[in-house]
């Protein structure tokens, strides 16, 4: 892949999850951020996660979602959560995931993560799509 083709390609995948011109908005979402190889990095991501032969999308979803949580990075796994249930994910699919944490992370922890998930799949069920807002941030100009 090339550097020329990597976002278009990030943009297209992203397209495929969340709708026609959510790509670009997760780009502008991204474009936020100062460094120009962290910004590479998470569309080097995006283009992984759209590979399929190994793992799906969901797969992907579901072991990122229990990685950030282990980590404690609770706001990126309730997106990741949502994303989830945005792809059709049965929400106890998510929380027996979330339970099993409790192997390696410890109870304590793994229901910290629970309650928090439990909120951003609440808001997901209210708000759906617009529950993740902060990542397809609209723009300026009103346009899309």
């Amino acid at each position: 892949m090339t550097d020329d083709d990597l976002r278009p390609r990030s943009e297209a995948y992203l397209d495929s999850l969340f709708g026609p011109g959510q790509g670009e908005r997760h780009g502008r979402f991204l474009d936020h951020l100062e460094s120009e190889a962290l910004r590479e990095m998470m569309h080097r991501c995006h283009v992984l996660e759209a590979d399929t032969r190994w793992l799906s999308v969901e797969e992907n979803y579901l072991l990122g979602l229990v990685v950030l949580c282990a980590q404690r990075s609770y706001g990126p796994a309730a997106m990741f959560a949502k994303t989830l249930r945005h792809l059709g994910t049965p929400r106890e699919k998510i929380l027996e995931a979330l339970a099993r944490l409790a192997m390696w992370v410890g109870p304590i922890a793994a229901a910290e993560a629970s309650g928090l998930i439990q909120r951003a799949l609440r808001d997901f069920d209210e708000r759906g799509l617009g529950s993740l807002e902060a990542w397809f941030p609209p723009p300026r100009d009103g346009a899309r």
